[in-house]
């Protein structure tokens, strides 16, 4: 008979002990590891220590906010007004992020619209921006856009791209800091990873003609925070439910020299001029002859001239700007289409309001453009 060997059995229950517990210890630490993840904090430390995709945070708000976004209770006024209230609206950070999507495919300008969705959309995005803040004005050859601003302690970042199908998709992120520092410093670090992202996607004006790149300027400056667009061909806005067109700088010069001093300017002169717009535009029923137009004593830049015509259904006005001490003279042609059947009749009431707003935006182009060849001018000679 085999005598049971005490001091063995001791150490056996002593060491099956141990690697019973640490195997239970193991077990349980991988049962735990298996549950669903929560929701991260606001500023957790170990997932600030991931390093986020930053080509994804644009499309992922979860990856930048790092939590389960939800829909916000209180969806806060998109930019622009009522036009852009609906869309995707998504918060995070106890309601201290918000993001509101809105998509839509193809160009709505190839479709017969005065200006694109996209045109409307960026100068909804700059809506808020000061009265005397620069803006841009929407070009059709881009694809990509955005602005990053601030409103008191709020920031705001506005997106709209095209993806390779064509769709377009537009995007306002909004975000008040926290009030707890090391929290606020976690949320500036993630705004500022999606900020420097979008930033990349400013694109610049195509390369234009030194005047092309003046209309342009002074365009948007008339437009100031109204919807417009400007393209390869000219630029386009949408005055009161009427489209308006304005040309590139026409080619070539006037027959007849114009004087850039409006004291100048004779009668027979503008009439001389007139008998030549006739004989180009034998169709044209005329609105307004070929006329000196009038300035303030004070008003900078020298004359301006203007003429409206009716050809068909198209009500044209067209600007002719000598330059100072060159022989040069400015012309660019504004041009709005009538309904069906109205260009037949000139002296009606439609065509009288057509030719009262045409003529309106087209001297306000005018005016700006003396004050903008003024400081034009001066800062040449500076």
């Amino acid at each position: 008979m085999i005598k049971p060997n005490h001091a063995f059995s001791r150490a056996f229950s002593h060491a099956f002990s141990h690697t019973f517990a640490a195997g239970w210890s193991a077990c349980a630490l991988s049962a735990l590891c298996s549950q669903p993840a929560q929701a991260a904090p606001a500023a957790p430390a170990a997932a600030s220590r991931m390093p986020a995709r930053a080509a994804d945070v644009i499309s992922d708000f979860r990856l930048l906010a790092r939590q389960r976004p939800w829909a916000c209770p209180t969806p806060t006024q998109a930019s622009g007004g009522a036009a852009w209230t609906d869309g995707d609206a998504r918060c995070a950070w106890q309601n201290r992020l918000s993001r509101r999507t809105w998509t839509w495919s193809g160009d709505d300008a190839a479709a017969g619209a005065c200006i694109s969705r996209q045109a409307r959309w960026w100068a909804r995005a700059q809506a808020d921006l000061a009265p005397h803040a620069p803006r841009s004005v929407w070009h059709s050859g881009w694809s990509a856009q955005s602005l990053a601003l601030a409103a008191g302690a709020e920031r705001r970042l506005m997106l709209v791209r095209r993806d390779g199908r064509g769709q377009w998709t537009a995007t306002e992120w909004r975000w008040n800091p926290s009030p707890r520092a090391a929290t606020r410093r976690w949320q500036e670090g993630r705004w500022k990873l999606l900020t420097d992202l979008a930033a990349k996607s400013r694109q610049p004006l195509p390369a234009a003609a030194p005047d092309t790149a003046r209309v342009n300027a002074v365009f948007g400056t008339v437009l100031g925070a109204r919807a417009g667009e400007a393209g390869l061909d000219g630029m386009a806005m949408d005055a009161g439910g009427m489209c308006l067109r304005l040309s590139n700088p026409l080619p070539g010069q006037p027959k007849l020299p114009l004087s850039y001093s409006a004291d100048d300017s004779r009668l027979e002169q503008r009439a001389a001029m007139h008998l030549q717009l006739s004989r180009r535009f034998p169709d044209a029923a005329w609105l307004t002859p070929f006329k000196l137009l009038a300035t303030p004593p004070d008003a900078p830049g020298g004359a301006r001239f203007l003429a409206t015509w009716v050809e068909g259904d198209q009500l044209h006005s067209q600007l002719w700007m000598p330059e100072k001490n060159s022989p040069n003279t400015l012309r660019v042609r504004m041009t709005t289409r009538l309904a069906p059947g109205q260009g037949a009749h000139p002296e009606g009431a439609a065509v009288r309001r057509a030719k009262q707003a045409v003529e309106r935006e087209a001297e306000a182009f005018a005016a700006q453009w003396a004050r903008a060849g003024v400081a034009h001018t001066g800062a040449a000679h500076e």
